[in-house]
């Protein structure tokens, strides 16, 4: 699958996650911290986004494994991209 299709799912998956709308969710910029986009609100936010991660990329088949504590508040939104392709 492109990679840039798979990008784009995980930066709509942050904006769901948060609650945010999910309108061109390509325009989510990849420097812009978690915490930035205020979700600090909702509970377990970075253990529900991990999940969703990792969903994406057992889907996918990226070969990456996301494990509780890989996403923080302070990950950006590039940081999370890259949790789920493999180097």
């Amino acid at each position: 699958m492109d990679k840039i299709f798979i990008s784009n799912q995980i930066k709509l998956e942050i904006l769901k996650v948060c609650g945010h709308p999910t309108i061109r969710p390509y325009n989510l910029p990849g420097s812009l911290r978690l915490h930035d986009l205020n979700c600090y609100h909702k509970t377990d936010f970075c253990r529900i986004l991990e999940q969703r991660l990792q969903d994406i990329a057992s889907h996918y088949q990226t070969g990456k494994i996301i494990l509780p504590g890989d996403v923080s508040q302070q990950n950006t939104v590039s940081e999370c991209i890259k949790l789920v392709f493999a180097n």
